[in-house]
């Protein structure tokens, strides 16, 4: 049986809350990850304890919805369910599948959410991973059930229109998950924070400093294990995610296979590309193109994010090692 090598933590967090005695930390586990939340609670009448318990049980009703690896989940019961009935969605799912279809789009296809039965295959997914025996005509088979357009979105419901679709939230979901973590600290009226959730981010107002000052942030080397600094971001206002080849994968006959894979081919994706970083107002959104930009070439990603006006950078392994390359968009987030 192959290993599968997991690094779920691709970001150095250079908040330096310990330095500031008004920024406080609360830290939980979600979505088989952990979760960070720096904060001031000055502009707040929650206390942090309370706090917290919103944020869990805000992250509870996304895993209740998105999560495929409970039985019960919403979107568990839509893989099990016939096609051609419609089904109505919660706000959390609608949300998600109507940002994962307009990044799909705007990616030529290359975001596809419904790759469940692929992925499965490969044994990124639920089941237990067995590639003995596996086959070209098994592959196909299991590609025959996905597709963007194998589901219809209506007022309020879903309707699965090939049969065997399902879909895997996954290339969005911890995004998702920080978008709705913001929301909440926003209601209960935290002015300043940096959510984390497996390395996806998002932050709003102002971090440490005299007089507080935007939020610094550093993505690592793009190796596994590596806490040497690629990149230092300063971020206000904004979210960032960061999608790896080097971080979940399968050894395989000498191959390392990686855990996105090509809607066009339903092979993991085998490109130069190690990492791709996005930044965007929404956490999901930039988590969606981070993962759709590791399967399309470095000149299809950055013709799509200097179309977009999207902040994005790209990390290729080259001959002569690696090589960042960085959209027209980003400058004003990198460190001087």
């Amino acid at each position: 049986m192959n290993l599968l090598m997991i690094c779920l933590v691709p970001l150095l967090f250079m908040s330096q809350a310990w330095a500031h005695i008004n920024i406080e930390q609360i830290t939980g586990n979600t979505m088989g990850t952990t979760y960070t939340i720096q904060l001031r609670l000055q502009d707040t009448l929650a206390s942090k304890q309370e706090i917290k318990a919103s944020v869990d049980q805000e992250l509870e009703r996304v895993n209740q919805s998105l999560s495929v690896y409970r039985e019960d989940s919403e979107i568990s019961r839509f893989n099990l369910s016939d096609s051609g009935k419609a089904i109505p969605l919660s706000a959390r799912l609608w949300d998600v599948l109507q940002i994962s279809r307009s990044v799909s789009a705007q990616t030529y296809g290359a975001l596809d959410v419904t790759l469940g039965p692929v992925i499965e295959f490969w044994g990124f997914g639920v089941k237990q991973r067995d590639l003995q025996g596996k086959n070209r005509g098994q592959l196909e088979l299991a590609r025959s059930k996905t597709g963007m357009d194998g589901f219809i979105l209506d007022s309020g419901t879903v309707t699965k229109v090939i049969r065997g679709l399902e879909i895997n939230p996954s290339a969005v979901a911890k995004g998702y998950g920080v978008d709705r973590v913001a929301k909440i600290l926003d209601d209960l009226g935290v002015h300043h924070y940096l959510v984390e959730i497996g390395g996806e981010l998002r932050t709003r107002g102002v971090g440490v400093g005299v007089g507080g000052r935007d939020w610094i942030v550093a993505v690592t080397r793009p190796q596994k294990f590596s806490l040497e600094i690629q990149q230092v971001f300063i971020l206000k206002d904004m979210s960032m995610a960061t999608s790896g080849s080097y971080v979940n994968y399968i050894d395989s006959d000498d191959k390392s296979l990686s855990h996105i894979i090509d809607p066009t081919t339903g092979m993991p994706a085998s490109n130069s590309l190690v990492s791709a970083t996005v930044l965007h107002q929404q956490c999901a959104v930039a988590d969606g193109f981070a993962t759709a930009m590791m399967i399309l070439s470095v000149e299809r990603s950055m013709q799509i994010a200097n179309e977009l006006n999207l902040a994005v950078m790209l990390i290729e392994q080259t001959d002569t090692g690696l090589r960042t390359h960085f959209s027209d968009s980003i400058t004003p987030y990198l460190s001087k």
